[in-house]
């Protein structure tokens, strides 16, 4: 019985580490301007559902400050557009721009680690 839960262990866990996320945008993205970059997201509420299940909630207000939720985790902090990158600074998530993309009406953003994630709007 123990080979069987063992065996099965590394199922799931083999598994598990199949499903990774994109690194790479989807073909046909394209970059945004930055005034089009800047209105898409200005004023409007974006999740995010990662491979693992966690999901994000980030609420970009127009007068430039953002809202983060993730699970028990939240912060709050500044954002701003340069180029074709959605750049913010929380206060408790270090500064970083990520390069954002749209593929029709999805919207792509490539994380710090790597990530290609779709931003879904609420």
């Amino acid at each position: 019985m123990s080979r069987l839960v063992g065996l099965l262990a590394v199922v799931v866990t083999s598994q598990a580490f199949a499903q990774s996320a994109p690194t790479t945008f989807p073909d046909e993205s394209v970059a945004l301007a930055p005034a089009t970059l800047q209105e898409t997201l200005a004023g409007k509420t974006y999740t995010v559902k990662l491979v693992d299940g966690t999901s994000w909630r980030w609420q970009f207000n127009s007068n430039g400050y953002f809202f983060f939720n993730s699970g028990n985790f939240s912060d709050t902090g500044k954002w701003s557009i340069k180029e074709s990158a959605l750049c913010s600074e929380g206060k408790k998530i270090k500064a970083s721009c990520n390069e954002v993309r749209q593929q029709g009406a999805n919207l792509f953003l490539k994380r710090d680690n790597g990530d290609v994630v779709m931003l879904t709007s609420q």
